[in-house]
């Protein structure tokens, strides 16, 4: 019974059905639940990564208030923010630093979520991830090139949109060497230096 349960919230978080949801939360489903081990890799993630990256965000509204995490990875160690991020779901992504994501986490590639929304042009989130303390001078490696400025400067040699913006934003963020301090919980407001050396 849990397991059809779990299917269904999988299901209806994907596809957008409130309704869905809530049925299957009735019915006992597991809110972190995640594909089954056999099931395609490229399918995994939680309900919540899966209502993010598809910008469902009364769902996503739901299942934060029943306290999914935020911090649970996929196989391919996606979190939950980077689906956001890939979407250029920015409500999304508000709602989840309010809810304690990590903004710098990075994926089995080491890219962080900033870089992800740099990569798909996502203006409106690359500035609201700058905004919220995202840091702009993280490399993919150590001495390697600033993903996110790199992917911009390709999209602006191909003539993709929003490459040129996104481009100014991550150096205006990187010359300002202050960013706004990301931790909505420590009741700080402020700013942090940061070290750009890079």
């Amino acid at each position: 019974m849990a397991e059809m349960a779990n299917e269904l919230l999988l299901y209806a978080a994907e596809n957008g059905s409130l309704e869905g949801v809530k049925t299957a939360l009735k019915a006992g489903a597991d809110i972190d639940c995640d594909q089954p081990a056999d099931s395609d890799i490229i399918r995994s993630g939680t309900p919540l990564y899966h209502a993010s990256f598809n910008g469902h965000v009364d769902i996503v509204k739901l299942l934060l208030r029943k306290e999914a995490s935020v911090a649970k990875r996929t196989r391919f160690s996606f979190a939950t923010l980077h689906a956001a991020a890939n979407g250029g779901r920015t409500e999304v992504v508000d709602l989840l630093v309010q809810h304690g994501a990590t903004l710098d986490i990075r994926d089995a590639w080491q890219y962080t979520p900033l870089m992800c929304a740099s990569m798909y042009k996502h203006v409106g989130t690359v500035r609201r991830l700058i905004e919220h303390g995202a840091r702009a001078d993280l490399t993919d490696g150590p001495g390697r090139s600033l993903v996110a400025q790199r992917y911009c400067e390709l999209g602006m040699e191909i003539g993709r949109h929003g490459s040129e913006e996104c481009l100014k934003l991550l150096e205006d963020a990187r010359k300002s060497k202050l960013l706004r301090c990301c931790n909505p919980k420590c009741g700080k407001p402020g700013y942090r230096l940061i070290d750009l050396r890079f």
